[in-house]
């Protein structure tokens, strides 16, 4: 990896930035100062005796940027030095394993390898991807892509306030929306949830690979490896493929199933909340219980299997309790549970999850009409 400032294409501002040394298209993985550029070549990048970097111009003596507010502690003998995984380190000297800032913590629109994105619950603080504003604009964009923690965890993409895609919520080996994430032989992957942070992060199986992901500045979420041979980024798994990734397309109670021609359909013991709207291919309103529940002692659970398991905001787990202590909590290795509307839900044909409904008697192991 390479520190250096640089200039996007067709534009006249510059940025202190990392990019791929070895790599000759350059690729621009961090920028520092993103949103405060400087507007000629003037500029200049130091390191303070208390371990602070700072960007400032040189002419008029300016502070564009700096880790002022972001360093954890001050230093006597501050060094800085740029990894080989593309983490810029600023540490005391003779302990590198402890740095007081890295830029790692401060994520522009690419996930490197040994990234996190989450949260810090201790400190509060949030790693989260923003996109550029443009291919030639490094400066944050509309699109966000980060992990959600109210109710059970889980991985979003925003455009400003509105959600576009959410992955599902973590399961033990992948994200429920994410049926393809398994073992491969370029990385592995990780999610964290403790009483300290929550994170996802990835680590390359051959570190002589170059892999990253992107958010672009149109929202689409792209992972890409280069290759030697061809001398190109190659794209190797896009976050969203098809028109079931959309948030919430088929509104409450109804699964997206992109192999049917009409996507949506309504669960099983759920009928349509507005049937004209439904059959001119309006879901918004989605489905509604065709019996409703009265919480009489003869109610119970119907299985519906390889789902995308519904949104998780104002959702409440626990991770401890089996399924038996969770089925006996409702009726009087984890317990999600939904007490609201359940949106955004999908059908795969294979290595989906299971989600258990409430329901009267009369729909109890009832087939799908």
């Amino acid at each position: 990896m390479l520190q250096t400032p640089y200039s996007p294409a067709n534009s006249t501002n510059h940025y202190v930035g990392i990019w791929y040394k070895k790599i000759p298209k350059r690729t621009v993985v961090w920028a520092a100062n993103r949103d405060a550029p400087l507007t000629d070549t003037s500029g200049e990048l130091t390191i303070t005796l208390q371990g602070v970097l700072v960007l400032q111009d040189a002419t008029t003596g300016n502070i564009l940027w700096s880790s002022a507010k972001s360093s954890r502690r001050s230093v006597k003998n501050p060094i800085g030095q740029l990894l080989d995984t593309g983490k810029f380190i600023i540490y005391e000297e003779g302990d590198q394993e402890n740095p007081i800032w890295q830029s790692f913590d401060f994520l522009t629109d690419t996930f490197l390898p040994e990234m996190k994105y989450g949260w810090n619950l201790v400190t509060g603080v949030e790693w989260h991807l923003t996109s550029w504003k443009s291919d030639n604009d490094p400066s944050s964009g509309n699109f966000s892509y980060g992990i959600d923690k109210r109710g059970y965890p889980q991985p979003i993409l925003t455009d400003g306030p509105n959600i576009l895609f959410r992955t599902g919520p973590w399961n033990g080996l992948r994200y429920t929306g994410l049926p393809n994430l398994r073992p491969n032989p370029v990385y592995n992957f990780t999610f964290v949830l403790n009483q300290r942070e929550i994170y996802y992060r990835n680590e390359l199986i051959n570190t002589s690979v170059c892999m990253r992901l992107v958010l672009q500045p149109d929202g689409r979420m792209e992972r890409f490896l280069w290759t030697d041979s061809k001398q190109e980024w190659n794209l190797y798994q896009a976050l969203s493929s098809d028109n079931c990734d959309r948030y919430a397309l088929c509104g409450p109670f109804r699964s997206c199933n992109i192999d049917n021609s009409q996507v949506c359909e309504c669960l099983k013991g759920f009928e349509p909340r507005s049937p004209d709207q439904w059959r001119d291919g309006n879901w918004s309103q989605g489905c509604r219980r065709t019996i409703p529940l009265d919480c009489g002692l003869e109610e119970g659970f119907n299985k519906y299997s390889n789902l995308k398991l519904p949104d998780t905001q104002g959702s409440w787990y626990n991770q401890t309790m089996t399924l038996v202590d969770c089925e006996k909590m409702l009726t009087g290795s984890g317990c999600l549970l939904w007490f609201d509307e359940l949106i955004d839900i999908r059908t795969f044909d294979e290595n989906g999850d299971s989600l258990y409904i409430r329901m009267p008697p009369s729909e109890l192991g009832k087939p799908k009409e």
